[in-house]
């Protein structure tokens, strides 16, 4: 028996300490997010080995709708990484918390979510929204989190982002320690001091949900460091 429970544990400490895998495809891209839909942030070459640090589901590749997250922070589609398997062979993103935050939040940060989540598919307009719910049409970022606040809270909080991320009536915390329903910030080139252009809600490790801009509507996807001039604030701010 004692022999048996070695070789389980040595079979299961072989599995998971394999965590680099060949491409198996052509310039395959990896992306801001598991979709294809999402920003490419570079390009793998066939047989390039990469390294795993978890798995989540995204847009289906042939059959398979795992998307793997590699430790240059882009997500490739598994269909083209040769893991041997078509199912998972390390944890799932987000299930153990850490990195861009943790924890599973308290009630009031999963009503804020809640609140969002309500809205998405709805377009981004721009100046659009807020504590009443959508106007024109849609929400911009600073509309949708202003509501969703309110929605969840009762709480008004100011309508701008700058203004958001100064505001008082929260609570500002690392970004390292973030929790769920609290509020991301990005400034134009990491001046979050006065130049604070966009906010979104954290739902969990990696993942937010937000109005992006024109084109895009009310939806979750992965959080983007820098992008467009845009670099994410070090601090978050917390309602609950």
């Amino acid at each position: 028996m004692r022999f048996l429970s070695f070789l389980a544990l040595s079979l299961s400490t072989a599995i998971t300490a394999v965590n680099a895998y060949p491409i198996s495809g052509n310039d395959v891209r990896c992306r801001s997010g598991p979709s294809t839909s999402d920003k490419i942030v570079k390009t793998y070459k066939k047989a390039h080995e990469v390294k795993i640090s978890c798995q989540t589901t995204g847009t289906t590749i042939f059959g398979n709708n795992i998307w793997d997250k590699t430790t240059d922070g882009c997500y490739v589609a598994d269909y083209y990484v040769k893991t041997g398997i078509n199912g998972y062979v390390t944890k799932k993103c987000g299930s153990s918390g850490g990195g861009s935050g943790g924890g599973s939040g308290s009630s009031k940060g999963k009503a804020i979510i809640s609140a969002a989540q309500s809205k998405k598919g709805l377009p981004y307009v721009w100046g659009g929204g807020g504590c009443s719910g959508p106007s024109k049409g849609g929400f911009d970022c600073s509309g949708l989190t202003q509501y969703a606040i309110c929605k969840a809270l009762k709480k008004t909080i100011p309508r701008v982002a700058q203004d958001q991320y100064n505001s008082k009536l929260g609570k500002r915390v690392k970004r390292s320690a973030a929790k769920p329903g609290d509020l991301l910030f990005w400034g134009t080139n990491g001046n979050c001091k006065s130049g604070v252009v966009h906010v979104g809600i954290f739902i969990r490790d990696g993942w937010m949900i937000n109005a992006a801009r024109t084109g895009t509507p009310v939806r979750e996807q992965a959080i983007w460091t820098s992008y467009g001039g845009e670099k994410i604030c070090p601090y978050v701010m917390r309602f609950t």
